[in-house]
């Protein structure tokens, strides 16, 4: 039998209790087989609502869509509705997504799936001149952490606040459990290091400027397992 497929916006709290087993954040209704798709597999675009559409799985995958305000696809025997805990879990919050102002959506773009081997998590349309695009690590490098907006500086203040996010000083972190090679596939794709690496107690790093001139901190902690399974040096 074919399963039932809800879509809308990502509840909440997908262990959260609703009246008659259905969310009411749930309730689009378009079907799943009307949507149209992309290159991307498990993700298909609605045309009323301008917006990607996401199939998710497990109550996590649902959380994490809620935080970045997506639209998701349930199975109605997924375990991401139908949860076999007794008990509702604790509150939990994270920093889901940090805005970078840019000069341009498509050359950032660029920058970060190319020069720092992010992913293309969203472009969506948003009006005239305007998109929603996410970028973060690749989740096949275990990615679990923070996301990025990548912000078009449409107004004076904006534009004059592109690259000098922190003032001057190091304004995001990159964490890695290579850092050999992350620094020298950034270097190759024309990165500027303003400094050679250094051995720190706290682990290997270096500041770059990305391509707005913000400047990074690509970091290996100390702590840190390496890709082989070694912690960091």
């Amino acid at each position: 039998m074919k399963k039932s497929i809800r879509i809308g916006r990502a509840p909440v709290d997908p262990q959260a209790p609703s009246q008659g087993g259905h969310d009411g954040s749930l309730s689009c209704p378009k079907p799943w087989d009307a949507l149209e798709a992309t290159a991307t597999p498990g993700v298909r675009y609605c045309s009323d609502c301008g917006k990607n559409v996401f199939q998710v799985d497990t109550t996590e995958e649902v959380r994490e869509a809620a935080l970045l305000e997506r639209c998701v696809a349930v199975a109605d025997d997924s375990a991401s509705t139908h949860d076999s805990a007794t008990q509702t879990p604790p509150m939990t919050r994270q920093l889901a997504t940090v805005t970078l102002l840019v000069h341009d959506y498509d050359e950032a773009i660029r920058f970060f799936t190319e020069a720092l081997r992010f992913e293309l998590v969203e472009d969506t349309p948003r009006g005239p001149g305007k998109r929603w695009v996410v970028v973060a690590p690749a989740r096949n490098t275990g990615n679990a952490g923070t996301a990025l907006l990548l912000a078009k500086a449409v107004t004076d203040e904006q534009s004059a606040s592109v690259g000098k996010q922190a003032g001057g000083r190091v304004f995001l972190f990159l964490h890695t459990t290579d850092f050999a090679s992350d620094h020298e596939h950034m270097t190759s794709h024309g990165v500027r290091f303003l400094e050679a690496p250094r051995h720190e107690p706290h682990g290997t790093v270096a500041v770059f400027l990305d391509l707005c001139g913000n400047k990074w901190d690509l970091l290996q902690p100390t702590d840190t397992p390496t890709a082989s399974g070694r912690l960091a040096p």
